[in-house]
């Protein structure tokens, strides 16, 4: 301890206020090489840390045109910023070449003048709520499924076993778990991201997570503060104002913070750019409350942990403020990271403000070194001052096929399963039976479409039980084409099992063409990602949730289907 606090203490008294906010800001990686402009914020604004969108090419803004705000995310590029189509994939890496890549970077920073190792962030929730999934990679259930069971050892496996993946990546800080307590079922944006409706499971079920975290090395964050739960709108693109009553959005949505707190096991906390009038009155939003961040979360429920903002660039926020004052005012209000995606010159603008608001006194010199103090104590628990976070790469492609790791992900994946109803009975298949698969290609794996992860993975597990299973899939701007083909093979199947997903990201999903299938005549199996109105209809028969579309929930779907227990 008293190491910490004699390096602490050093690095206080030798960097300039530009060094200070650099260390307060957290900027994105995006894509898998990395660019001159990265290298330069490494090198020479001391940035503390790295958010990793490995499957992102470029990321501009989360407004689209015509947004009240969109002029404060706006900006003419930059000649030395990424000048090319956002919307292609980045070249595809397995995890060594991911973990080469971080591995260079953190060595720029290892060699500033005052090494101050940076972190690297990013979202982890379950397999279809990662950045980063390479061959090997658990596909966790969404914590719903998870929360479902209610198998406290199970998640504190899980989240230990692809902590040690992500760790042995390189990557030290995850924005999870997600303890938002989902209590309207057709929230948009948390849905099965949430553990349960109910606070107490919720608890339950963070505390298994954050201790599978820890046991793995790896800093977690709690999210989105003070709950998102009962919100009808995605705060992403929009600004969201919950409306409740203090004593019960305390016992529904407070609750996890509250308990978990108090057993000091948080190292981190993730405001919502949302807004809660019972708990500040001047309807501020809570990431720039200081009667929400300081008032409640540091001063009532006495955290003393790290507070990281999510993106400063989302929905309603940039309607209200320019992209520095938002950032000086989150930093004012008891923020310690603040976090900016996009790649351009809003990352110089929201730097420069910081960094006079240190220098003029707006910013006191003991609130910004109360935030580094803590900052940089995680950072020095988590082992990052002890090796500057680089790891090992050669091997690591195998070492993510480990036997035990495989195992966990299984048996999270076959329990999880949920038959939530059956009422012709025709579960499960005979292997004679043909059988037409009608696959919903996800985004997910249209960012990773490698052998791990690709479209067509249900068809190809169930070939594995039996050779006569057909196939086509759809996406949302493909069912008319999907339509003609579905009506030359559909009658001359026995039954049809068709996919069908919830992302909160693509929320049109079509549940009227899950339902047209019915009009062949023929038994329709639903398998879907979420169990909520959302995306399941009414009119389909047999519905099984998965939890999850990816690599181990498909493959234990395809075996329950030919009759393996849950």
């Amino acid at each position: 301890m008293k190491a910490k606090a004699k390096t602490i203490d050093a690095l206080l008294g030798k960097l300039t206020p530009e060094q200070k906010a650099g260390q307060l800001m957290v900027l994105g990686l995006n894509g898998t090489m990395s660019d001159p402009e990265t290298e330069n914020f490494i090198d020479n604004y001391y940035i503390g840390g790295l958010r990793l969108s490995p499957y992102i090419r470029k990321f501009i803004r989360y407004l689209p045109d015509g947004s009240p705000g969109v002029q404060n995310v706006l900006r003419p590029p930059l000649l030395s910023e990424k000048l090319w189509d956002e919307n292609l994939l980045p070249p595809s890496v397995r995890a060594s070449e991911y973990a080469d890549l971080l591995n260079r970077l953190r060595r720029r920073a290892n060699n500033r003048k005052h090494f101050i190792p940076i972190h690297t962030a990013f979202d982890y929730e379950s397999g279809e709520g990662s950045n980063f999934i390479p061959p090997g990679m658990l596909t966790l259930p969404s914590p719903m499924g998870l929360g479902r069971l209610h198998d406290l050892n199970l998640i504190r496996r899980c989240y230990a076993t692809v902590g040690r993946q992500l760790k042995a990546i390189g990557i030290d800080h995850v924005h999870g778990p997600v303890v938002d307590v989902n209590t309207n079922p057709l929230n948009p944006e948390v849905s099965t991201r949430s553990f349960s409706p109910d606070a107490e499971v919720v608890t339950d079920c963070a505390r298994a997570a954050l201790q599978g975290w820890k046991m793995a090395g790896i800093i977690a964050t709690l999210k989105h503060y003070p709950g998102r739960g009962a919100s009808a709108s995605d705060s992403h693109f929009g600004l969201s104002a919950i409306a409740m009553d203090k004593a019960a959005f305390y016992r529904q949505h407070v609750a996890p913070y509250v308990t978990l707190c108090a057993e000091k096991v948080v190292p981190a906390v993730m405001p919502a750019h949302s807004i809660y009038p019972a708990l500040d009155p001047t309807g501020e939003i809570a990431t720039v409350s200081k009667p929400i961040i300081t008032g409640i979360l540091r001063e009532e429920l006495g955290f003393d942990g790290i507070i990281t903002t999510d993106s400063m660039t989302m929905g309603g926020l940039m309607a209200k403020y320019t992209v520095g004052e938002a950032v000086v005012k989150a930093i004012e209000a008891g923020v310690d990271l603040v976090l900016l995606k996009d790649d351009n010159s809003l990352r110089y603008e929201a730097h420069k403000t910081l960094a006079d608001a240190i220098r003029s006194g707006r910013i006191s010199e003991t609130r910004v070194n109360e935030s580094l103090r803590r900052i940089w104590s995680v950072k020095w628990d988590y082992g990052l001052f002890a090796d500057g976070g680089i790891v090992k790469t050669k091997g690591l492609d195998a070492r993510m096929f480990k036997p035990a790791d495989r195992k966990v992900g299984t048996e999270a994946a076959r329990r999880v399963i949920n038959l939530m109803r059956d009422k012709p009975g025709v579960l499960p298949f005979r292997k004679e039976q043909k059988v037409l698969v009608v696959d919903r290609i996800t985004q997910t794996q249209k960012f990773t479409n490698d052998y791990w992860n690709h479209p067509a993975m249900l068809w190809e597990f169930m070939l594995e039980q039996s050779p006569n299973v057909s196939y086509i899939d759809y996406q949302d701007q493909t069912i008319p084409a999907t339509n003609k083909v579905l009506d030359q093979v559909a009658g001359k199947v026995d039954v049809i099992v068709v996919t069908g997903a919830y992302n909160r990201n693509l929320p049109a999903d079509s549940k009227s063409f899950l339902t047209s299938l019915k009009r062949f005549g023929k038994p329709v199996i639903l398998v879907s990602n979420n169990p909520y109105e959302l995306i399941v209809p009414q009119e389909i028969d047999t519905v099984i949730v998965s939890y999850s579309l990816l690599h181990d929930g498909l493959r234990a779907v395809s075996r329950f289907l030919y009759g393996a227990k849950k």
